[in-house]
């Protein structure tokens, strides 16, 4: 019984890795369409690209059999989608002032103090309450982000096991895809322009059965 759990996970997770890289390709596509011009919405669409790449490595990863780099790149993945949606509704125009002003001297410095994920996670919840809200839950999974960057335990146990959970990389690929999806939202948030309105939907109603189970229905 064992066995064919474990062959059924398999099953499972080849399927999602095929109607992942569809759901990739679409994403891809309309975040080409989304033509930021306002100095927010460049910073805002400038990370929706870096969550994208994260995304899309994770995925080619997984496919290769290379799941400890893929499960690392969760945590970039992750702050890239919070920090795009929190400039692209939340930040404050000082800010946003400060981190478009060049910084002289041969270190690379922030030019901006830099915010924290929990504080824009909450920040956001106040804007639009439903996504910082599924901000918040997928935070919880923060200390095994941390230990996989970081090369903790997680990474450690990950490295001697022969074979990973399957069930695992199957949530990690179902909450990427759910990131995916508020990246693309949030780089039409971005455009500020209501054409893609109707794309976005058509997105996320092609794509639902990439979401985690109790997500394929939200509103975004």
């Amino acid at each position: 019984m064992e066995e064919q759990s474990e062959y059924d996970d398999a099953d499972r997770l080849a399927e999602l890795l095929e109607a992942s890289e569809a759901f990739d390709e679409d994403v891809g596509k309309l975040l080409a369409k989304c033509e930021a011009r306002t100095k927010r919405g460049l910073i805002a669409s400038a990370l929706c690209s870096a969550a994208f790449e994260h995304g899309f490595s994770q995925r080619v990863l997984l496919e290769i059999g290379l799941s400890g780099t893929a499960l690392s790149l969760c945590r970039l993945h992750f702050e890239a989608v919070v920090r795009a949606t929190w400039t692209a509704e939340c930040a404050y125009d000082e800010w946003l002032e400060k981190f478009t002003t060049p910084v002289e001297g041969p270190e690379h410095v922030e030019p901006a103090d830099p915010v924290s994920i929990s504080k824009m996670i909450k920040h956001i919840t106040s804007t639009v309450k439903h996504v910082g809200e599924e901000y918040a839950l997928l935070n919880t999974t923060i200390p095994a982000m941390h230990s996989f960057v970081h090369s903790g335990a997680q990474a450690v146990v990950h490295a001697l096991m022969p074979v990973y959970p399957t069930y695992t990389l199957i949530g990690a690929l179902w909450n990427r895809n759910l990131l995916h999806l508020y990246t693309a939202n949030t780089a039409v948030v971005a455009a500020r322009d209501g054409l893609l309105l109707p794309r976005m939907r058509l997105l996320r109603e092609k794509h639902a059965g990439c979401m985690p189970p109790t997500r394929k229905e939200m509103a975004v």
